[in-house]
């Protein structure tokens, strides 16, 4: 069952997080990286940002190197995680499913970190990545379903779903016909932002408007999804014209 309303263990999370965010915008800001082209459709989630979360993630993924840990050994745990995240979404866990979407969204930039340096980058460490990146979105898809079930955002799920794979499969499919192809707002990164710190937000917000609701409510969550599935939609459409025009313009 769906935990009950509990506003004050609410409130209490919401200061933590609170601080933690602000000493987060504090590392950002004195975070520097070189500016590059951007591309046609560049990420929502700039170099800026980017190479200040795999900064904060260093000493994790020195250690991991240290210790020798196999990068095929994340890519498995990311899947392990993103099926619990599945199965929180699915209880009503909203909270929880919000930080190991998080943590999954984690490990997949961990262990394509880990690969490079251990040496085992490679086709084949690139193969099994992406199929399990694809079960992963699947279950975290899936439990979100099956919390939306009864609920019209059933379908932005649906969307959200379907295009999150198509932008993975249209980058894919250019890079079969010889195309480099990795602009897009919505990419990986992107959607584990909007789906879990949207997921995390509206568990704090359900259980802070419970009292006057008198029930909680994860309106947070259904505009995270509406977001998603906009986004993720816009990125496969960019992203197969400019794939088409890469084409058009090598046969021509």
């Amino acid at each position: 069952m769906p935990p009950a309303c509990r506003p004050g263990t609410a409130a209490v999370a919401a200061v933590v997080v609170g601080v933690a965010v602000a000493l987060a915008l504090r590392g950002y800001a004195h975070t520097a990286v070189a500016s590059g082209p951007t591309g046609d459709e560049p990420p929502l989630l700039g170099p800026r940002v980017r190479a200040w979360y795999r900064g904060v993630l260093a000493p994790f993924e020195d250690q991991l190197v240290v210790w020798r840990v196999h990068p095929d050994l994340l890519t498995f745990a990311q899947l392990g995680v993103s099926i619990l995240a599945g199965a929180a979404f699915w209880a009503g866990w909203i909270f929880v499913a919000g930080w190991l979407t998080i943590l999954a969204g984690t490990l997949d930039i961990l262990d394509g970190g880990v690969a490079r340096r251990n040496g085992a980058a490679g086709r084949r460490g690139a193969l099994v990545d992406s199929v399990v990146d694809r079960y992963s979105e699947f279950a975290t898809f899936l439990g979100l379903g099956a919390f939306f079930r009864d609920d019209w955002v059933l379908l932005a799920v649906a969307v959200a779903a379907f295009a999150s794979l198509m932008v993975s499969y249209t980058r894919a499919r250019a890079e079969g016909l010889g195309v480099a192809l990795s602009a897009g707002r919505a990419q990986r990164p992107e959607r584990y932002v909007v789906l879990g710190f949207g997921a995390w937000l509206s568990g704090l917000v359900a259980h802070l408007a419970c009292p006057v609701l008198g029930h909680p409510t994860h309106a947070v969550l259904g505009a995270a999804v509406v977001l998603l599935a906009a986004l993720s939609a816009w990125t496969a459409l960019a992203r197969a014209r400019l794939a088409a025009r890469e084409l058009q313009g090598g046969a021509g």
